[in-house]
Parts: structure tokens; C-alpha cells; sequence
């Protein structure tokens, strides 16, 4: 069974890479793939940059390494900046609550990474530093070098990820930059929605999220593991909860094909 790891356990696990013996199948969230890649850097309001979504772009010449030649206007910043119309797009509207939440690239990068479409990243950072694209593109090396499979949101992960996000509000403070909250939840979401073990360092939010499903846990060293297998579906369903309708909070997703199995 893949067991999906959080962006603390996978940065730990890419700064020891000599150290990296982790055997078994491994998996991410596409927010955390979008953390790691720092597309959406947690203390910025808007995106770094785009990934492109592959399914607009494969009529580029294209390999594993992306030895192609890139079209010029890929590399100007102004017509980066406007990327938002060349990938998917996920929002969540708080109404008055909190801020409204967009997330980009989730469809698309969990797409680059399980069809390894390097060269469509290699396209999406090529306007920026040299320093920095030889920087992100060593990040998603390493994601595709270690065969790392890649879980994108769905709309029944939103789902999932507003019930808990509801339920964890209204019990315990959110971190300074809500954002972070919400990121961390998604990603808790997505083990639940995809039915998978997940590794993380977040006790406090993730104890939490144990209690309310009901899940088994287990402590590894200083990971907690939580049980989201099929074995706990029937506690998960007595316990869902629709809070986030009462509050008028809602969503929608742009450009995204809706692939249940990306």
C-alpha cells in the first residue's frame, strides 16, 4: 500500500538522500509536491510561478530529461506572470471568514511527476534564475529519480478537506498564516479521500484527525503514522460531517480534467 508523506517528511528525506533507504511504495499529495517544488511559497499571496499542465503542452517535443529546445517566449516573465490560464486551478471561498484560498498546478504536476514529464517542468521555471531552476529542477529529480507516485486533489478531497478544516476551526487555533492550515488539511485530506497510511511530523493537527476518524495510529522514531485504509471507512462515515455548508463555504476547480486516478 503507497503510504502518503507529508512536505516535512519529504524535504527530511531529501536533505538526507545519502541516508535514504526507505523501502516500500511512496506517495505525496500534489500540495505537497507544489510545497516542495516551492511553487506557491507559504508567506507569498501569489504564485512563484506556473506549472503547465501537460495536457496543453505534449505536442512539444519531449523526453524524460527534456533535451529539447525551449520556444522563446516560454522564458520571458511577462508572459510567465499570466500562467494562470494554462493550468488547473482549485478556490475555495471562505466568504468572510477567512481569505479565499487558489491553489495551481495541482492536476498538472501530479501529472509531470507519475508520466515524468520533466520537460514540461523544465518549460514552466524556464524564466526563472538559472540558480534557481537548476535548484527545482534537483527537487523534482529527486521526486522522479526515487518513483514517487503523485495524488492530486479531487473534488471529494475538497470535500473531505473543508469538513475537517470546519470541524478543526472551530476547536483549535489555525497557524498565523492560514494558508499553512489549510495546505496541512488538504494533505491530511487526500490519505483519507485516496484511503492510505500517512506519515507525518504534525502531531497536534494530526492527532486530531486520528481521533475524529477514529484511525489507528502508530508512532515511528518522531513520525506519527495514521491508518486511512479500508478497514476504517465505515468509522469515517458515521463521523463525516458537513459543517463547512452551514458556514456558506464553498469551491470550484478551472481547467481540471477531474482524472480520479492522477
Amino acid at each position: 500500500m503507497d503510504t502518503i508523506i507529508d512536505t516535512q517528511v519529504l524535504s527530511y528525506r531529501f536533505k538526507e538522500i545519502e541516508n535514504d533507504v526507505h523501502e516500500g511504495s511512496r506517495a505525496i499529495s500534489s500540495i505537497t509536491a507544489n510545497e516542495f517544488l516551492l511553487a506557491q511559497p507559504r508567506d507569498l499571496k501569489q504564485p512563484d510561478y506556473y506549472i503547465l499542465h501537460p495536457a496543453r503542452y505534449l505536442h512539444l517535443p519531449n523526453s524524460e530529461e527534456g533535451d529539447f529546445g525551449i520556444p522563446e517566449h516560454f522564458g520571458n516573465p511577462k508572459w510567465a506572470k499570466l500562467g494562470a490560464c494554462r493550468t488547473d486551478q482549485v478556490i475555495i471561498d471562505f466568504g468572510s471568514e477567512f481569505s479565499a484560498y487558489r491553489e495551481f498546478g495541482n492536476e498538472a504536476i501530479a501529472e509531470i511527476i507519475n508520466k515524468k514529464h520533466y520537460g514540461i517542468y523544465k518549460i514552466s521555471v524556464s524564466h526563472l534564475s538559472k540558480h534557481k531552476q537548476k535548484y527545482l529542477k534537483k527537487r523534482l529529480k529527486y521526486i522522479l529519480d526515487n518513483n514517487y507516485r503523485c495524488y492530486s486533489l479531487t473534488r471529494a478531497t475538497i470535500k473531505i478537506g473543508l469538513t475537517l478544516f470546519s470541524e478543526f476551526a472551530a476547536k483549535h487555533n489555525c497557524k498565523g498564516n492560514i494558508r499553512n492550515t489549510i495546505n496541512d488539511i488538504l494533505i491530511l485530506a487526500t490519505a483519507v479521500d485516496r484511503q492510505k497510511q500517512f506519515r507525518t511530523y504534525d502531531n497536534v493537527l494530526n492527532r486530531f484527525a486520528a481521533e475524529y476518524y477514529e484511525a489507528s495510529t502508530y508512532q515511528n522514531e518522531d513520525e506519527l503514522i495514521i491508518d486511512f485504509s479500508e478497514e476504517t471507512t465505515e468509522s469515517r462515515k458515521s463521523k463525516e460531517s458537513k459543517g463547512y455548508i452551514n458556514r456558506g463555504w464553498s469551491y470550484s476547480v478551472r481547467n481540471n480534467r477531474e482524472v480520479q486516478g492522477t
